[in-house]
């Protein structure tokens, strides 16, 4: 299954009417099951862009708090429409902090949860304090990101998450038709691939920073989060609790800083 597909549809415009095949970008269910212990927990149903699914289950599993390093998964397993990962027996977590009852739909990453007591606790070690960029990196790059929206491009209906590193080289992107989606399929894909370090990376996203995205940024591990979008109350308190620097629209001339600005040079 590709990412997009050919819908028929009307298009009405200066009291004209045609006919036209428009591109829409695939939403389809996706089924996560972790196996622990000889037991198999279902982690719910998340709605996504078919593409990268390992690296979507990984990533959750991760911003969840579920492991912390790609070693802690045993064995991956991928059907269609649903992903079976095995955990290590001795990898030791509350299932009950974890588990969803609803499915979760593109917009909603936290959707389900039984409590959100533990979305504070899922914080890594501190952020680097050394990272350093000049302003006028952060409009090059934002020129690049939009350029790796290929997906977006032919949709209008998807949402990217691209890793930069310090000198502006991509490192890293991934699209889906929901901004968590995206941002955990990168998380997944840096996870499980050594040579990558999120410490020294700068994360770009499209729309807005909330609080989830603001969570699963400091979780990874970088110290920089750039979105062309808004940001909510929640997001600015937990950047400045955790000293992230936010950078919210991001424009190629201008952009608002909410936290830790010593990181950016002016």
């Amino acid at each position: 299954m590709t990412g997009s597909r050919q819908s028929d549809a009307l298009r009405l415009s200066d009291n004209m009417s045609e006919r036209f095949t428009d591109e829409l970008a695939v939403e389809s269910p996706l089924s996560i099951d972790i196996k622990h212990k000889s037991a198999i927990i279902p982690m719910g149903i998340t709605m996504r862009t078919p593409g990268d699914d390992k690296d979507l289950a990984i990533g959750f599993l991760y911003s969840e708090g579920v492991i912390d390093k790609f070693t802690d998964i045993e064995s991956i397993s991928l059907s269609e429409d649903r992903i079976s990962i095995a955990i290590r027996d001795e990898v030791e977590f509350e299932i009950q902090s974890h588990r969803r009852h609803t499915i979760t739909s593109a917009a909603c990453g936290v959707c389900g949860k039984d409590s959100l007591t533990n979305l504070h606790k899922l914080h890594s070690s501190d952020l680097n304090s050394s990272l350093r960029i000049h302003s006028s990196q952060l409009s090059t790059n934002l020129l690049f990101f939009t350029r790796k929206q290929s997906l977006f491009e032919t949709t209008g209906g998807t949402h990217a998450a691209v890793a930069f590193s310090e000198e502006g080289e991509i490192i890293a992107t991934k699209e889906d038709v929901g901004r968590h989606n995206a941002l955990d399929k990168l998380i997944g894909h840096i996870l499980s691939t050594d040579s990558l370090n999120s410490e020294e990376l700068i994360l770009h996203v499209s729309g807005r920073s909330s609080f989830e995205l603001v969570q699963k940024t400091i979780r990874a591990g970088f110290p920089i989060l750039a979105s062309v979008g808004a940001a909510s109350t929640l997001a600015v308190d937990l950047a400045r609790e955790c000293n992230l620097t936010l950078v919210c629209f991001l424009k190629v001339d201008s952009m608002v800083i909410h936290s830790a600005p010593n990181r950016i040079i002016h």
